[in-house]
């Protein structure tokens, strides 16, 4: 056993020395079950950290494992404490040692980038499942085997409730695990250690610069990913800066995919009926014709799954129709400037000399120079715009959409409406026979989040209960 994890295993059981199962030992959040649990604190800072650890006492822990020294005269009750530096960077070693290696003998595959992750997640989990693979799938749209997945709070959730997953995908025999790695999860460590067999990135795109500062800290974190990648990773050649910021990584573990690079070969095996000119479903058949190959299934089998008619993910381009005044409604999660244009380049040729209508918003405390672009990119497509809400979080509402609005020379058929539910009312009201409207920024999230509170809201719902 490595001598750090010794360690700690010899602290706990001083504490308990009658454990019969040490992964119900730990807690690894003051908000997590604390009572008769040892607390393992993985933090960098000392920032709220007698906040944390207090609030735990309160809530019954019995000892503590913390990264950082502390002064322990500053907590509210005396319990045995244990200060290592060895989580800090190998908290993943010590859950995989508590776990039993759950991953062992899996195929791990990992998806990351700035748009389209957890379509390309459920997108492989359901190509392979077809195939009569048993996977297991975390992502945005839930965590289980798929397709019976629960609810997650996070796109790559913290390491212990990673290796909790893990642990039942072992259970129920899953054969494949898919992970969407966001790059705040990549940057935090929370996938360090597990060596995965592929992974994709899907684009990279300027996002997350609240957070990661700069673009290059962005494509580093990601890269993060490729550097625990055993075998191939795939990077999608429709995007350019994918391309240029990893051209010097080894090329023999690279492959290529694109809507243009093998649509002739694509497009024999597909029946004429299904060819489509949709550009995410050329790129999504781009990657699985190149994922099947490397994994030497046959042609007639390629030929069957790219004929498959896939699912639809809740909040990513779904369709909707109004038999009132026959109007099309499309909800997708497109918060950033590549993916609004995506959106609404297909929108337009879809409703062809038609009326498009767009409402979409921008998060507070985030990236505050894509607002305007996103305003611009808006108004080269649609006839129509409302903006309004998406999470202003601790900003106001109103600036956020004056940063959107400003830089917009045309300013007619503008629509301003901070509240989201009365903006699609009025989106509604206006559609009319054939007309196309795009809620953008939403998908299927459940709330809107202003300042300290999460209000009620879910674009799909309303919009049904409307079309109601």
């Amino acid at each position: 056993m490595n001598r750090d994890i010794n360690k700690i295993i010899n602290f706990t059981k001083s504490i308990n020395s009658r454990i019969i199962d040490m992964r119900k030992v730990y807690s690894f959040s003051s908000q997590d079950i604390c009572e008769n649990k040892i607390l393992v604190l993985n933090i960098k800072s000392k920032r709220n950290i007698y906040r944390y650890i207090n609030e735990a006492i309160d809530k019954g822990i019995i000892g503590l494992i913390v990264t950082v020294p502390i002064n322990e005269d500053r907590l509210i009750k005396n319990i045995p404490v244990l200060h290592t530096n060895y989580l800090k960077d190998n908290l993943n070693i010590f859950l995989d040692y508590l776990y039993e290696s759950p991953l062992k003998s899996k195929k791990v595959i990992g998806v990351t980038g700035t748009d389209g992750k957890t379509s390309t997640c459920h997108l492989i989990a359901e190509c392979l499942t077809a195939l009569g693979k048993r996977v297991g799938i975390i992502s945005t749209e839930g965590n289980g085997v798929y397709p019976r997945l629960k609810q997650s709070k996070y796109t790559t959730p913290r390491s212990d409730i990673l290796y909790e997953e893990f642990s039942i995908f072992r259970d129920k025999n899953v054969d494949t695990v898919i992970i969407e790695c966001s790059s705040q999860g990549l940057d935090q460590g929370r996938l360090n250690n597990i060596i995965f067999t592929y992974s994709v990135i899907t684009n990279i795109h300027k996002d997350h610069i609240e957070y990661h500062k700069t673009f290059k800290n962005y494509v580093e974190s990601k890269i993060k990913l490729l550097n625990m990648t055993k075998k191939h990773f795939f990077i999608n050649e429709d995007c350019k800066d994918t391309i240029s910021n990893y051209s010097n990584i080894k090329q023999s573990k690279i492959i290529v995919y694109g809507k243009y690079l093998d649509a002739g070969k694509i497009n024999d095996l597909v029946k004429p009926s299904n060819i489509s000119k949709d550009l995410i479903i050329q790129t999504n058949r781009a990657l699985l014709y190149k994922y099947l190959l490397n994994e030497n299934q046959s042609l007639k089998t390629i030929r069957g799954i790219l004929n498959k008619k896939f699912k639809a993910i809740k909040g990513r381009m779904n369709y909707f129709s109004d038999k009132r005044n026959s109007a099309t409604y499309i909800i997708d999660y497109a918060h950033t400037e590549q993916a609004l244009d995506l959106v609404l380049k297909y929108a337009k040729v879809k409703s062809g000399k038609s009326v498009l209508i767009t409402l979409f918003g921008c998060g507070g405390n985030r990236d505050k120079g894509k607002r305007s672009r996103m305003g611009i990119i808006a108004k080269k497509y649609s006839d129509k715009i409302i903006l309004t809400d998406d999470n202003p979080r601790n900003e106001d509402s109103m600036n956020i959409i004056n940063d959107i609005h400003k830089k917009i020379k045309d300013k007619s058929n503008i629509y301003i409406i901070p509240n989201r539910k009365k903006a699609i009312k009025k989106a509604f009201s206006m559609s009319k026979k054939d007309h196309i409207v795009v809620l953008a920024g939403k998908g299927n999230e459940d709330y809107i989040v202003y300042k300290d509170k999460s209000i009620s809201h879910n674009d799909i719902k309303y919009l049904k209960k409307l079309i109601k």
